[in-house]
C-alpha cells in the first residue's frame, strides 16, 4: 500500500428540503458533486431534465453554515445531448469547463459517455473510449452500472473514471456470497487521446439480506489523492428495508502493485494473471447513523474535496441521490467529513 495512512472523521450533516425548488427546477437526483472557490457544482441523473446546480457553500468552524443556490442550467439544444441519454453520474471542474460522465441507457442501445461542457453548459467534446465499454462492443456494460466514478488527475495530463458494476464478461455482480466482481479504474490521457492505464478493483459482497428480490453493490465515486491512491465510495442497497437499505463505505485504494489491464478485453478469462488493486476501509457510514437525520444513511453517490478546514486538513463532501423520492421517503443529504493524514 501507499506509505501514507488516512483517517476520516464525521463533522456535520446538512439537509436540503424535499421538493426544494430553485429557478423553478426541483433539486433532487443529485449523483455528482465538485467544489472550487467556495462553490459546489452538482448534477442530477434525470435524462428527461439534465441539470447542473451551482451553490455557494459556507462553513462555520467545522460545520456547514449555509448553502446558497446561485444558478441552475439545463443541458439542451445540442445534437450530442439529444442523441445520448444524459444519465449524469459525476461532474468535475476542468479549467474552462466541466467534465461529466453519463451511464447512457444500455437497454436502449445508448453507450455511456464522458464529455466536456463549458461553464454555460455548451457542448465542447466527447472522449474516445475502449470498445469494451460500448453497447454491442467486444464486452458489454451492464444497464445502469457504468460510469459512476470520475476524478481529475493530480496533474493536468488526464482524468480517471470507473464503472459502477463489472462488465458482463469481466465478472459477476456482487452477491450475498463472495464473488469475483471487478470494476475498471481507467486513466484517459489527454495527449494520447485514449485510455493508457487501467486497473481492476474487486467490489465487496452484499452484506444485508434483502427482504424483497433486489440488491446491489457498486462503486459510486472515485477521488485521486496521490499518484497511486484513490478514495473509492461503494454503496450497497438491499430492498425491503425502507430507509435503512443502504450500506455505504469509503475505501483507500492503491494501484501501485496492480496489473495494467487496459488491453485486456475480458477480465473473467484472464483473472489468474491479474493482480488487483489493494483496498482498505477508511470509513463506514454505518458508524455515524445515530448522528444523522432519522438515523438514515441515504443513497450516497457523490464525493469531492471540500474547503480546507481551519486546522489545515482537507474536508470531503458527500451527497446523496434521493431518486426523486420514487422509492419512498429519501433525503437530499450532504455530509461533511475531515480527511486526516496519520502517517
Amino acid at each position: 500500500m501507499d506509505d501514507k495512512l488516512y483517517d476520516v472523521q464525521f463533522l456535520d450533516e446538512y439537509i436540503i428540503p424535499a421538493n426544494f425548488k430553485f429557478q423553478n427546477e426541483i433539486y433532487g437526483g443529485v449523483s455528482g458533486v465538485d467544489y472550487t472557490k467556495g462553490e459546489l457544482l452538482m448534477v442530477n441523473d434525470s435524462p428527461s431534465n439534465p441539470l447542473i446546480f451551482r451553490a455557494r457553500l459556507q462553513l462555520k468552524g467545522f460545520q456547514v453554515d449555509t448553502i446558497t443556490f446561485k444558478s441552475v442550467t439545463r443541458l439542451q439544444n445540442n445534437t450530442f445531448f439529444e442523441k445520448n441519454a444524459l444519465d449524469m453520474e459525476s461532474i468535475r471542474y476542468d479549467g474552462d469547463g466541466y467534465l461529466i460522465s453519463t451511464e447512457g441507457s444500455i437497454n436502449f442501445g445508448l453507450s455511456p459517455r464522458i464529455f466536456k461542457v463549458s461553464k454555460t453548459a455548451e457542448f465542447i467534446e466527447s472522449y474516445s473510449l475502449p470498445d469494451y465499454f460500448l453497447v454491442k462492443g467486444n464486452n458489454q456494460p451492464r444497464h445502469n452500472g457504468v460510469f459512476e466514478g470520475l476524478s481529475n488527475g493530480i496533474n493536468s495530463s488526464g482524468f480517471w473514471f470507473a464503472n459502477e458494476l463489472p462488465l458482463e464478461k469481466d465478472g459477476k455482480t456482487p452477491k450475498l456470497y463472495n464473488t469475483n466482481s471487478p470494476i475498471r479504474l481507467s486513466f484517459f490521457d489527454h495527449k494520447a487521446k485514449k485510455v493508457t492505464r487501467q486497473y481492476a478493483m474487486d467490489l465487496d459482497r452484499i452484506t444485508k439480506i434483502p427482504l424483497l428480490p433486489f440488491s446491489i453493490n457498486g462503486l459510486t465515486e472515485i477521488l485521486q489523492i496521490s499518484q497511486n491512491t484513490f478514495l473509492v465510495l461503494e454503496r450497497s442497497y438491499s430492498a425491503g428495508h425502507k430507509s435503512q437499505g443502504n450500506r455505504v463505505k469509503l475505501y483507500l485504494v492503491d494501484v501501485s502493485k496492480a496489473t495494467d489491464i487496459h488491453d485486456i478485453v475480458e477480465l473473467e478469462a484472464a483473472t489468474g494473471d491479474i493482480i488487483y488493486a489493494e483496498k482498505s476501509l477508511v470509513f463506514d457510514f454505518k458508524s455515524i447513523k445515530r448522528k444523522l437525520t432519522e438515523g438514515i444513511v441515504d443513497n450516497l453517490e457523490g464525493l469531492c474535496f471540500g474547503p480546507i478546514l481551519s486546522n489545515g486538513n482537507p474536508s470531503l463532501i458527500v451527497v446523496s441521490d434521493n431518486n426523486f423520492n420514487k422509492f419512498g421517503t429519501q433525503l437530499n443529504q450532504i455530509i461533511l467529513l475531515e480527511l486526516k493524514q496519520v502517517q
